[in-house]
Formats: C-alpha cells, sequence, structure tokens
C-alpha cells in the first residue's frame, strides 16, 4: 500500500494485512493511492524523472524519500499478520469457485483437514527443508516460506529500516488518522472472523513445518520488536 499527498509531501506505505485498505477508504481524493499493485500515479508526479512502466511500490518509496517526503509506515505483529496472511492465500485460490471460501469450505472443514491444506499449501510452493540449507543470516528471506514469496505473508521489515520514518503499529491506524491525519476513519473491511484466525493459529502451528515457520518469522519478529520501541 502507497498513498500520497503531494501539498503536504507526506507518504504513507506498507504491506498487506495491516488494516490500510482502511485507510485508502478514508484518505479523500487528493491523496494518490495503491493497494497491491503498481504505483503508476508517480509517473504524474515525477513526469521528467521517471521513466514510463510499471512503478514498484518501494521504488517509489526511495523516490519520494529522496524528495523531502516525510514518510509513515504502517506494520504490524509478524505472527498475527502472518496467520491473516494465510488465510488470505487459503481464500484466494478458492474466490473464483466461492462467494465466501473460508465460510462455505474451510470453515466446515475439521481441524486435521485444514492442517493438512495448509501443509499442501507449502508442498506446492517446493519449499526446502533443513537438508537442503543452512540456517544462515540470509534464512529469513527467501520466498519458501511466503508461498511463492506472496505479498501477504512475506518477510518485508527489513527493507524499511533504511527510511528515517514514522512507525505505525497498526492497532493504533485508527489514531494515526484521527489525530495526525485529521480524518474520520472509514469503516473497516475484509474484517477476519476472530473464531477462524483462532483455528487457523492453532492449525499452522499443527502443520509438520511448523518449526521452519517460525524460524523464517525470527528476525521479522525481533526487527519489529526494535520498530515499536
Amino acid at each position: 500500500m502507497l498513498a500520497v499527498n503531494t501539498d503536504k509531501k507526506i507518504a504513507i506505505y506498507s504491506l498487506g494485512k495491516t488494516g490500510t485498505t482502511t485507510l485508502i477508504d478514508t484518505l479523500p481524493n487528493d491523496w494518490h493511492t495503491t493497494g497491491e499493485i503498481s504505483a503508476d500515479f508517480m509517473h504524474t508526479l515525477f513526469p521528467n524523472v521517471l521513466e514510463p512502466g510499471y512503478v514498484g511500490q518501494y521504488n517509489a518509496l526511495q523516490h519520494l524519500y529522496s524528495n523531502d517526503y516525510n514518510i509513515t509506515i504502517v506494520i504490524r505483529q509478524p505472527w498475527k499478520r502472518y496467520v491473516s496472511g494465510i488465510k488470505e492465500v487459503l481464500q484466494d485460490q478458492l474466490n473464483t469457485l466461492y462467494n465466501d471460501p473460508i465460510n462455505e469450505v474451510y470453515a466446515n472443514v475439521t481441524d486435521e483437514v485444514l492442517t493438512k491444506s495448509i501443509d499442501r499449501l507449502f508442498y506446492l510452493s517446493e519449499f526446502k527443508r533443513q537438508k537442503d540449507f543452512e540456517f544462515a543470516v540470509d534464512f529469513p528471506y527467501p520466498s519458501d516460506f511466503a508461498i511463492h514469496h506472496n505479498y501477504h505473508v512475506r518477510n518485508w521489515l527489513h527493507t524499511i529500516q533504511e527510511f528515517d520514518a514514522t512507525i505505525i503499529d497498526c492497532t493504533n491506524l485508527n489514531d494515526y488518522i484521527t489525530n495526525s491525519l485529521g480524518y474520520t476513519p472509514a469503516p473497516r473491511t475484509n474484517v477476519s472472523d476472530p473464531a477462524f484466525i483462532k483455528r487457523l493459529d492453532t492449525c499452522i502451528k499443527n502443520t509438520e513445518i511448523y518449526f521452519y515457520i517460525e524460524k523464517y518469522l525470527e528476525s521479522e519478529i525481533s526487527t519489529y520488536q526494535n520498530l515499536i520501541r
């Protein structure tokens, strides 16, 4: 997610599952925004600098930072974000077949079947087990435990440490919208059923590869804790 206000020289950045859909719904028309896709509006803001074509949000953020924009980054406790991201992946793969996959499919299966379904996701992403790599410093960043580097579950906090930015935990997002931006937060959208999220949390922990998921998130959790101090 990237939101830019040129008059105030503010840019707000985040990855998925941090509540930022609500932020986009809140911001008025003088903001340029995008959710998961290319930040094409950057061509309008910097027509003589950026070449036509795809504009990655992170590259756009770097460009804005170099032009003295005030940067705010919205983050979330990594394990909670990961569980919510897995829910998004489970849901998205069946969205073409069901109107509401979480309720029509996953709510009606046992925890054992749900756990096997999650295990299968990782099998299909061809993750590597311990014998295939060492737990070196680079281990936290491969795609293996992010379901092909999916936007909603991949580690990302290590990428934002280069910025002198204001960090907002998503639990404080409404306060930020109200007190710092001066807007009334829009109603929350895509809110997960807490009972299903609790089930999903348990089932992920019961998978055969939970140990590797823990290792994958280890550095992300450490970075998160440092950022919110």
